[in-house]
């Protein structure tokens, strides 16, 4: 919970080696006394950042592409502990290139959409549960709508999101409350050899937009903000033009 300062004490991030997760934390009000587990395929690789050298931090590695493993570790980390914010930045981008190759695909679904939507439900049914916390959820422009170099990916987002926006409908009076961040290209090692699409940003431009939404509570956040109306141009855009727009 939040301590009388409006630090957060207790925090669980699933994606321990995402640089923008480290981005987000290092411009996260903290608490003195704060607990922070960073979950990832290989501890070993996860940054120690400075922000955290002063706090006690856990390493939990987990293979979000076992999905029945990562939840029962997730589970038993609400076994020992309160948490006060749960941080989703796991995920893969597949191949822009090959993205219809058999295994880029299963891949791509299997982590970034059945493993965060069913991790999604068991730590919102923990919070829940102890009757408060919050969640931030990276999701992606991508996700609203289908584009022709990468609409796997963006399949995969918009899944999540669209079940994210569900657990909002359902977390009114439990004092849970959940935060969509929905960036654009942001520049890290992730997209590095990509083109650069309209309006890319940097991880703490990013970065500081999630941690005002998040202490707002906001339900969805843009990152940069300018995407809000940028998305909205491209919702209502018919077919034959977005084609175009689309080459």
């Amino acid at each position: 919970m939040l301590n009388g300062l409006g630090n957060f004490q207790r925090i669980l991030v699933l994606g321990g080696k995402s640089e923008l997760a480290n981005s987000i934390m290092s411009q996260l009000p903290i608490a003195s006394d704060a607990k922070v587990i960073l979950c990832g395929r290989n501890t070993a690789n996860i940054p120690q950042l400075k922000t955290l050298a002063n706090h006690q931090v856990q390493e939990l590695e987990i293979d979000f592409s076992s999905v029945e493993l990562a939840i029962d570790l997730v589970e038993n980390v609400f076994k020992t502990s309160e948490i006060d914010l749960v941080l989703f930045a796991f995920g893969v981008l597949g191949n822009e290139v090959n993205q219809l190759s058999r295994d880029i695909v299963k891949e791509v679904l299997n982590i970034n959409f059945f493993s965060q939507a069913q991790l999604l439900a068991v730590v919102y049914k923990n919070l829940a549960t102890q009757m408060h916390g919050q969640i931030l959820y990276i999701s992606s422009v991508a996700a609203i709508r289908p584009r022709r170099r990468n609409f796997v990916y963006g399949a995969s987002k918009s899944g999540v999101d669209f079940f994210a926006r569900g657990l909002q409908k359902l977390s009114k009076g439990d004092n849970v409350f959940i935060t969509i961040l929905r960036p654009g290209f942001v520049h890290i090692k992730m997209t590095a050899g990509l083109s650069a699409a309209p309006f890319a940003t940097e991880k703490d431009v990013v970065a500081r937009i999630a941690v005002k939404g998040l202490m707002r509570k906001k339900p969805v956040v843009y990152a940069p903000r300018i995407l809000i109306l940028v998305m909205f141009m491209l919702r209502i855009l018919p077919e034959r033009v977005f084609r175009i727009l689309d080459k």
